[in-house]
C-alpha cells in the first residue's frame, strides 16, 4: 500500500467544509483506499525531518485536490460490490 498527502476538501458536508491536507493510502491498483480522518500537521523528531515533512505537504499541491464527500461514495461503492 502507498500513501501521499493530499489536499482535500468536503464542498458539501458541513462542518468539515474548506480545504485541508491529509495523508492518503492507496491499493495496488491506485485506488483511495482510505484517508486521515484529521488533517495532518508536519513533524519531525528533528528540524531536518520537519523540514522533509513539509516539503512532502507541499507537494500535495501539485494535484487536484480530494473532493471527499465523492470519494466516500465510491469507497461504499467498493465495499457494497466486493
Amino acid at each position: 500500500m502507498i500513501w501521499n498527502y493530499r489536499v482535500t476538501h468536503r464542498p458539501k458536508s458541513a462542518p468539515l467544509e474548506g480545504f485541508q491536507i491529509r495523508e492518503v493510502y492507496y491499493d495496488e491498483r491506485g485506488r483511495v483506499k482510505f484517508y486521515t480522518q484529521n488533517p495532518s500537521t508536519p513533524f519531525g523528531d528533528i528540524n531536518e525531518e520537519l523540514y522533509e515533512d513539509f516539503c512532502a505537504m507541499m507537494k500535495a499541491f501539485d494535484e487536484e485536490p480530494l473532493n471527499l464527500d465523492h470519494q466516500d461514495y465510491l469507497m461504499k461503492l467498493v465495499e457494497k460490490y466486493k
